[in-house]
């Protein structure tokens, strides 16, 4: 796996993407998708995701949404972490704080 821009990767075909999302100051709440289907955690506290890199697709779009209460205080945030199974190390990919306008971040992986 090789981090192309911010949350964008390039992945081998069948390769295995592992996100990680970590919850700082906030009960994990997540919703994930895959291309626009639900995704399954293989993992809790952290929040851990994974699925294998599709041969013949020439993308795949991974859409996180978060969700932050009233009580939550305001440096509460989700940090989100990638890592490939054929190499290129973690990747810190990007965060959402309950203070950004838009709580949904989107990661794109594409066989080069």
């Amino acid at each position: 796996m090789k981090q192309t821009d911010t949350g964008h990767y390039d992945v081998g075909a069948g390769e295995k993407v592992t996100i990680t999302i970590q919850a700082h100051q906030v009960a994990e709440d997540l919703a994930v998708s895959l291309d626009g289907n639900a995704l399954q955690p293989t993992g809790q506290n952290p929040a851990v995701y994974s699925f294998n890199a599709a041969s013949g697709l020439p993308a795949q779009f991974i859409d996180i949404a978060c969700h932050f209460s009233s009580s939550d205080p305001d440096s509460a945030f989700y940090q989100f972490s990638i890592r490939g199974s054929q190499g290129g190390g973690d990747f810190n990919a990007s965060s959402i704080r309950k203070q950004d306008s838009d709580w949904e971040a989107v990661l794109q992986f594409t066989l080069p």
